[in-house]
């Protein structure tokens, strides 16, 4: 965020600075960084034991505030990979607004700038990241106006998590008109930028991103708009071919610069090809076609490295494959060979399409095998005493302590009671009071009944006779064995609780709507197969993942726990490319290792299909003719 010049009022600190204290669902631990309205905090969540990262409001004023909280709205309904998104908000009564956000491993870009310029290769990466995000922003109606350094994190593999939503305009953006211009105005404003509604647009954050650009390749915090702009030749000679872009990014007319910031991304990478070459050992950018461009994946950029060797043979096969269709004419070639091999394909296609652009990527689909265990609170359960019960002065446990054996990793398993270790106590049965057995209830201890029954007299009259018998219950012995401590003269105390295990699979993919998604799932391959900790920073990085995780997370609760994950990833590699045919825009699709072409009826030769047509027309009437003649 920006640093404003006027003084903030002084933060509210938590009691307990440099210890651990605690704020509604988290525990805070040490503070770890300091923002323009909020100061941070690595923290864990209560329940779930997640680490995360809590962001605390410590200025207090209206406008603060509703930034604050303008920024926790916007990225909660926001989801793109090189967004930093935020996962929980809210107030608590001691601390004042907070908002949660994953504990990610990176940096602020502005403090690996203040060790100077940044290399070609990271600056086209973490530019391009950036501006997918910001591409992603404006279809949303939402205009970031506050891309700088300190808004960009950086991870060590080169990730890139646009952040600080504060100064968004969005349709749900409050009046920030009345804000000083030296609160918000930074070297990487547009010269037009003001916060009053309807006063935004894409080529405000175009502008910052070329700043930001400017900075990284210079080592220099650009001039104010209206000040001469440096060459960056001067920086570094190999350096000139990007003036051009940097230059129509930071246009003073807004018009002038690039319609979108993937625009803007794509002519840096093609400016910097050079530099790339020299960057990397598996591609030689500058050998490709002009418009064609290498994407990579955000699981690539952020996890890429981290990940096993099956992964990184995937990837390296991939780029190999996308740096051979790159070369110049490879695809018009492909294209040829596959019109000489069909009939009824346009002839000679690859000398008659006009390519206008050309990009390969991969598409990642993830698989969670996850395994919930539930273990409810325990409850007391009196029985009878067993002969090698004892009590138990040992402290009892609580139920997440207990070692339970269980069956394999992703085997479910029943609901059953388990008692809990230490918690055994041994009571003199208050029933019979530790004699074992008590008065019988239907002679009521006297070991005898008195029953009445009909006798007949000598004058045939019937009376009744009352006489004793042995009562069948107690057989006459008038006790009979206490039913609550089965006869043992002790009763146990113990504590159970419910114990169970459930397995569920979780499937996401990244987007493939309008990609052709049966070659793909046709070519998808295995990448990577192990078991995670859902709560590490690292996997939420990556947002169909993340999709994934936060899904399986919030399916816990307070007696269910999620306690094993099994992460699945597969992978194809495809290339598309946009071109004209007959003066008509068109795209089509090369899919896996086997350039498997997928296109639409442009690619048909429609004379001789209409030839066919007719052929097999005119061949069912002489058919139909036979057959009249025939049966005539």
């Amino acid at each position: 965020m920006s640093t404003p010049r006027a003084t903030p009022p002084p933060e509210r600190k938590p009691a307990g600075e440099g210890g651990t204290y605690e704020l509604r669902n988290y525990r805070l631990h040490e503070r770890v960084g300091q923002e323009e309205l909020a100061t941070v905090y690595r923290a864990s969540h209560l329940t779930l034991d997640r680490p995360v990262r809590v962001h605390i409001l410590r200025r207090h004023d209206w406008i603060s505030a509703s930034r604050f909280q303008l920024a926790g709205r916007l990225a909660a309904h926001l989801a793109h990979p090189s967004l930093l998104p935020v996962i929980d908000a809210g107030h608590d009564d001691t601390y004042g607004d907070y908002l949660v956000t994953p504990q990610i491993d990176a940096r602020p870009l502005s403090v690996a700038l203040a060790d100077g310029p940044q290399s070609a290769m990271l600056t086209v990466r973490v530019i391009s990241q950036v501006a997918a995000a910001l591409d992603y922003l404006h279809g949303e109606q939402v205009f970031h106006r506050d891309v700088q350094p300190v808004n960009i994190l950086v991870s060590p593999q080169g990730a890139a998590y646009l952040s600080n939503l504060s100064l968004a305009a969005s349709p749900d953006t409050p009046d920030l008109s009345n804000i000083d211009e030296a609160d918000y105005l930074t070297p990487y404003s547009a010269p037009e930028q003001r916060l009053a509604h309807g006063e935004a647009g894409a080529a405000l954050d175009i502008y910052s991103l070329g700043a930001v650009t400017f900075h990284m390749l210079s080592g220099e915090v650009p001039p104010a708009p209206g000040g001469e702009l440096p060459s960056l030749a001067t920086y570094d000679p190999s350096l000139a071919p990007v003036d051009r872009v940097v230059r129509r990014m930071l246009a003073p007319q807004p018009s002038i610069r690039y319609p979108t910031a993937a625009a803007a991304a794509a002519a840096l990478r093609q400016a910097l090809r050079g530099q790339i070459d020299l960057a990397t050992d598996d591609m030689e950018e500058s050998r490709w076609e002009a418009s064609a461009e290498w994407l990579e994946n955000p699981l690539e950029t952020a996890l890429g490295i981290q990940l096993d060797e099956t992964f990184r043979e995937f990837l390296a096969r991939s780029r190999k494959r996308a740096d051979d269709m790159h070369r110049r004419d490879v695809i018009r070639r492909l294209l040829s060979r596959w019109s000489r091999d069909g009939f009824f394909r346009r002839r000679a296609l690859g000398q008659i399409i006009q390519p206008e652009q050309i990009v390969s990527y991969n598409i990642y689909s993830y698989e969670l095998n996850t395994l919930y265990e539930t273990r409810s609170a325990p409850q007391v359960r009196t029985r009878p005493q067993k002969p090698d019960d004892r009590s138990s002065v040992q402290i009892i446990p609580d139920v997440w302590s207990v070692n339970v054996s269980a069956a394999g990793t992703f085997e479910s398993v029943k609901a059953h009671e388990l008692a809990l270790p230490n918690s055994t106590r041994v009571h003199v049965c208050p029933t019979c009071s530790g004699g074992s057995s008590i008065p019988c209830k239907e002679c009521q201890g006297k070991g005898t009944l008195e029953k009445v029954r009909k006798v007949s007299n000598p004058d045939n009259r019937k009376t009744n006779e009352t006489i004793s018998i042995s009562c069948p219950a107690c057989r006459g012995r008038g006790k009979s064995k206490c039913l609550i401590c089965d006869g043992t003269g002790n009763i146990v105390d113990e504590h159970i609780f419910t114990y169970a295990r459930r397995a569920k699979a979780w499937h996401n993919t990244d987007d493939i709507e309008d990609l052709p998604q049966l070659a793909i799932r046709k070519r998808l391959e295995p990448v990577f197969s192990s078991q995670i900790t859902p709560y590490e920073g690292r996997w939420h990085s990556v947002a169909p993942l993340a999709h994934l995780l936060r899904a399986s997370i919030a399916e816990a609760g307070e007696d269910t726990r999620l306690v094993a994950v099994e992460l699945k990833i597969r992978g194809a590699t495809i290339t598309e490319m946009d071109f004209l045919l007959d003066e008509k825009s068109q795209r089509l699709y090369f899919v896996g290792f086997d350039n498997e072409l997928i296109g639409d009826w442009s690619l048909l030769n429609p004379e001789r299909i209409a030839l066919a047509v007719l052929a097999g027309i005119l061949l069912l009437i002489a058919l139909v003719a036979s057959a009249i003649l025939f049966l005539g």
